[in-house]
């Protein structure tokens, strides 16, 4: 259910005429692996994202990873720092899931750094289908907080149609706003 509900985020936002290139990673903290990555693509791959998918061994915990406490936190906050400093920024990053509860929270504290150079808009796209069953906030939702993130529930999809077409204005005054600030100087 939450694999349909991702790939239905992904293929509206790869159907936005605004979006020329995409970047994607797809992570599973259990495993606490990168599961797929494409980068500066024209296009979202989704045959090799399936196939990548089915590489992931949902419901088995590695021994190693039980026994590393944190581990899950820190391969969390490890991507969110990386995809943050890329050399060449996006115009926006975007987090899709559903909620992703860990035992600790990202450290603030190591984010910091990072968010006082982000000048592109951080998104999260929460997929929930029942929002009231967990009405809390997540360990991303929280991580997006120290980059002013915008968190969005979605649930139906009348709330996915609002959330794309509502970040997809963002994105655009984002990007505007940085290429004005360029010209100016």
């Amino acid at each position: 259910m939450d694999t349909l509900a991702l790939v239905s985020i992904l293929r509206q936002i790869s159907r936005e005429p605004q979006f020329g290139k995409f970047s994607l990673v797809a992570f599973n903290i259990q495993e606490q692996r990168v599961v797929y990555r494409q980068d500066d693509a024209d296009k979202i791959d989704f045959p090799a994202l399936g196939e990548a998918l089915e590489s992931m061994k949902l419901g088995t915990v590695d021994l190693k990873r039980l026994a590393d406490k944190h581990g899950d936190t820190e391969f969390l906050t490890d991507l969110i720092t990386k995809e943050m400093s890329s050399d060449n920024p996006p115009d926006a990053v975007v987090f899709a899931g559903p909620k992703l509860m860990l035992d600790d929270q990202v450290p603030a504290e190591t984010l910091k750094p990072y968010a006082a150079d982000v000048n592109f808009p951080v998104f999260y796209m929460n997929y929930a289908l029942n929002p009231m069953a967990v009405p809390w906030k997540d360990s991303i939702s929280r991580a997006i907080k120290s980059f002013k993130g915008t968190e969005y529930t979605i649930s139906r999809p009348r709330d996915l149609w609002f959330s794309v077409s509502e970040m997809v204005s963002r994105i655009v005054k984002s990007k505007q706003g940085r290429v004005a600030a360029v010209a100016a100087r």
